[in-house]
């Protein structure tokens, strides 16, 4: 994937959500959740890649977020990623499910309430939890065992209005194994896995996957009017 290209759908929709942020007076935390999608593009880190935003390939994730208050959020995301080999390995790429239940810290209250210190319609906020990922590795889905990983990351959210919202990130995954290469043991199927016969004595040597996104969301579950706001 071009990274310019990436760069130039990214700076366009920051612009068209500030632009609308500069016309609004108030925007209200008035719902309890909201469902989006979000789009962008994908790396690993392994065996057979060591740089950052190399052989990056398409992902695409839905998601269901549970805000307690302006600050904290609960959410659980399904994506769809592929791991991108270089074409000259002569090797395809992988695809995989993750499916993360993670919880967020905002750093601003992201609501626009004209009686509250702090609140802002847009933050930056950071996340981690916990991830399952199937269909690593030739095989895995007959098992009924997903690969299972911890997720962190950080991003930025904008309130759009009432009830749409901005939402960017970069999320990781961290392996609890390293088999991202394809192969479920050290000396079958991909010879990318684990060539200096690291696997189960290094866990520094675990894979990680990485995604960057952006996407929409809509608020949905109304609260209850509080009359003392």
């Amino acid at each position: 994937m071009n990274l310019k290209i990436i760069r130039f759908i990214i700076i366009s929709i920051f612009t068209l959500a500030f632009s609308q942020l500069s016309a609004q007076n108030q925007v209200k935390d008035e719902f309890r959740a909201e469902v989006g999608i979000n789009g962008g593009g994908s790396f690993y880190i392994g065996d057979a890649n060591s740089l950052m935003f190399n052989n990056m390939r398409l992902a695409g994730s839905g998601f269901f977020r549970y805000r307690f208050n302006p600050r904290l959020a609960l959410r659980t995301e399904l994506t769809y990623a592929t791991v991108g080999f270089d074409k000259t390995l002569g090797v395809k790429d992988n695809n995989v499910f993750i499916g993360d239940i993670c919880g967020e810290f905002n750093f601003f209250d992201l609501e626009q309430n004209p009686y509250k210190l702090y609140s802002k319609t847009f933050s930056p906020f950071i996340f981690a939890g916990i991830s399952a990922l199937t269909d690593v590795y030739d095989g895995q889905l007959k098992t009924f065992l997903p690969e299972m990983g911890l997720c962190f990351g950080l991003g930025m959210k904008v309130k759009l209005n009432d009830r749409w919202n901005l939402n960017a990130q970069w999320s990781n995954t961290l392996l609890l194994a390293d088999n991202l290469e394809g192969s479920s043991a050290p000396k079958t199927n991909s010879p990318l896995n684990n060539p200096y016969n690291l696997n189960g004595s290094n866990s520094f040597n675990n894979d990680l996957l990485s995604t960057f996104s952006i996407g929409l969301s809509f608020n949905i579950w109304e609260k209850q009017c509080d009359c003392r706001r």
